[in-house]
């Protein structure tokens, strides 16, 4: 199946942010954390990564509002910086962050999910740089 991939939209950052920040609430270094406080700098953070990059978003085939997944980088002239790759628990493993990733040469990865598994041949070096 494809799944149509375009660049995010003033009414895509709400899913965005909801998604991003949820996948930390329960990392180690966010435990024991203030939550409100946790809130709105990871929201700050977020935004800031997204306003000084690019995000794509993956959609479902029949409806370019209802979104699977997305991805948040940075291109600079040596290849991608990858922030974040997301996709909904249900559309795993059908090659969505594939498809969100495969025109970018990525080289760098910054922020990425405490959770995630890195695809065969990555090695992701998670750090928070902003």
């Amino acid at each position: 199946m494809t799944f149509p991939i375009r660049s995010a939209g003033d009414g895509d950052v709400a899913f965005i942010l909801d998604a991003w920040k949820k996948s930390y609430e329960g990392a180690p270094a966010v435990r024991g954390a203030d939550r409100e406080h946790y809130r709105i700098e990871m929201t700050r953070a977020i935004r800031r990564l997204c306003d000084r990059g690019e995000v794509r978003v993956a959609t479902a085939p029949d409806d370019p509002d209802h979104l699977l997944g997305f991805a948040a980088f940075t291109i600079a002239d040596d290849g991608a910086e990858l922030h974040y790759v997301y996709v909904k628990r249900e559309f795993r493993g059908m090659g969505i962050a594939r498809a969100l990733l495969s025109e970018l040469n990525v080289t760098r990865y910054t922020f990425v999910s405490p959770t995630a598994r890195p695809p065969k041949g990555w090695r992701f070096t998670p750090r928070f740089t902003i």
